[in-house]
């Protein structure tokens, strides 16, 4: 696996460097996106599914042995589409109830089952947000607290020649989220959500080609 993620690194540099020398530095970090749906919102709104992704440096991501905790910060965007009043009203003039925010986060998980190539983190995140909702400015913050599982491989390495040389560390992986949100949102959209989706990690790779 080392040598395959290098072998990687070292194609992608010297694409990258192929007219001229170049350095190629990508940091650790988790990504996910997923779908969160409103818990005891009115039915007569219409309330949409929300799309949720965020991005963001992470400890686990850039660790290069099984570790047993993850802390993060990164950014968060979340957009929703509902439209307000009965059923009848929404075939006939629909309100736009649109909400979408953005800001940043902090999390923290800890590894309730930790093994060489899989594992399962119990974990809880703030969110700070700004954005628009039904066309009004607001501010809120969230909290979510949240299982997820991923499959990974954690390692550091390099390879190097007389023209690249590339190195990593951290661990690579891909899985699933299930998670509670509350956000401070007023209105038919719903301050408590249920959301779930993909998650995936890229470890600290850096390459350079002369």
């Amino acid at each position: 696996m080392r040598f395959v993620v290098a072998s990687l690194v070292v194609l992608v540099t010297t694409a990258t460097a192929s007219a001229k020398p170049g350095a190629i530095v990508i940091p650790p970090f988790e990504a996910e996106i997923g779908a969160a749906s409103s818990v005891g919102a009115s039915q007569d709104a219409g309330v949409g599914t929300a799309t949720e992704f965020r991005i963001g440096f992470h400890w686990a991501s850039l660790y290069w042995h099984p570790t047993p905790i993850d802390i993060g910060v990164g950014f968060v965007t979340t957009s929703r589409q509902s439209f307000g009043g009965t059923i009848d009203r929404v075939a006939t003039a629909p309100e736009d109830h649109s909400l979408s925010l953005s800001g940043a986060y902090v999390s923290a998980a800890y590894a309730i089952e930790n093994h060489k190539h899989w594992r399962t983190w119990l974990g809880a995140r703030l969110e700070m947000l700004m954005g628009s909702n039904q066309g009004e400015s607001v501010t809120s913050t969230g909290v979510a607290v949240r299982l997820a599982t991923e499959l990974y491989s954690a390692g550091a390495g390099g390879v190097a020649d007389q023209h690249v040389a590339a190195f990593f560390a951290g661990a690579w992986a891909v899985g699933v989220y299930v998670e509670g949100l509350h956000r401070g949102i007023p209105g038919d959209l719903g301050e408590i959500d249920a959301a779930a989706g993909l998650t995936m990690r890229i470890p600290f790779i850096a390459g350079i080609a002369d």
